[in-house]
């Protein structure tokens, strides 16, 4: 199985992240979300599959009032504001905080 990381060069989280499964030698592709956004269908997805409150996926712990579909439309309109890194497991996301928390899902 290969797993993605959501990653942001500049999230020491992230690169955290990125050394544990290297470390660990997992087979891993690194999707840099701001060099390449994700489109509409991936964001779906991301909601559709993330482990745990919704609102856990942007950085900014403020619940707002958004449905899933406005959800979606905010971070795909603001993806710079995801939390990271997020991990996919080819089934579920989840964001790596603390980065050895991947661990449980590969």
């Amino acid at each position: 199985m290969t797993f993605t990381i959501l990653h942001n060069k500049n999230c020491s989280k992230s690169r955290a992240c990125i050394q544990i499964l290297e470390s660990e030698n997992k087979d891993f592709k690194i999707r840099e979300y701001l060099k390449d956004p994700l489109s509409i269908d991936e964001i779906k997805h991301l909601v559709q599959n993330f482990l745990g409150n919704k609102f856990d996926i942007l950085r900014n712990k403020t619940e707002k009032d958004f449905d899933n579909k406005n959800l979606i439309k905010f971070i795909f309109e603001n993806q710079k504001d995801l939390q990271r890194p997020i991990f996919f497991d080819g089934k579920y996301y989840i964001v790596c905080r603390p980065p050895d928390k991947e661990l449980e899902y590969v």
